[in-house]
């Protein structure tokens, strides 16, 4: 998907704030390949950076009604996506001075993280919750795609079903995950849910 206009980017961040997932997913894709190699580079890891960028996204999701606010898209995205990313390796380097050092458990050493809102974690339980609803083997395929970022013709073989039975049921499954979000009052845009998600593990 090409890049959307700067000129554009402050009217998507309105229609944004105002609940639009169609514009959301627009931004979504116009920034995930921006953001990806850049935020890839500064933690080291591919996997990383994609939990990072999800992270961004549902934060934005979530604080939605701030964005109409926002001057410079661009700038003000990348910032948090950098800020995650920092937070991210200051995380790690704690786990190894626990490991190295004081053998303690991490929960007992990390750094109190005063900007995780309690919305997005709530949500990103509720997001678990739902994929261990799935049926056992939607949730196997989605957790295979979803999580180990395994091809599509790779887990139909596998599973010895067909490349479209695999497409079909990551479908049904984010189809199904949107409507327990709803049912616990919880908004995800499907893309959320469908794109390359990681499931925080």
């Amino acid at each position: 998907m090409p890049e959307v206009a700067s000129h554009n980017e402050n009217e998507l961040l309105r229609l944004i704030a105002a609940g639009d997932e169609a514009a959301f997913e627009r931004l979504f894709h116009a920034y995930v390949p921006r953001l990806h190699p850049v935020i890839e580079k500064v933690v080291g890891s591919d996997i990383a950076a994609k939990d990072i960028i999800q992270e961004v996204f549902l934060s934005l999701w979530l604080d939605r009604h701030k964005l109409a606010d926002i001057e410079e898209p661009r700038n003000w995205i990348f910032r948090i996506a950098y800020n995650r990313a920092y937070r991210y390796l200051k995380r790690q380097l704690v786990a190894r001075k626990a490991n190295e050092v004081l053998h303690r458990r991490l929960e007992d050493t990390a750094p109190n993280d005063t900007e995780e809102s309690l919305a997005f974690a709530e949500t990103v339980k509720a997001i678990r919750q739902a994929v261990q609803a799935l049926p056992e083997q939607a949730r196997n395929i989605y957790i295979l795609s979803r999580e180990k970022g395994i091809k599509t013709s790779d887990i139909a073989a596998a599973l010895n079903i067909t490349p479209q039975s695999v497409k079909n049921s990551l479908y049904r499954s984010g189809q199904f995950m949107r409507g327990y979000l709803a049912k616990k009052g919880i908004v995800v845009p499907l893309v959320l849910l469908t794109h390359h998600f990681f499931y925080f593990p």
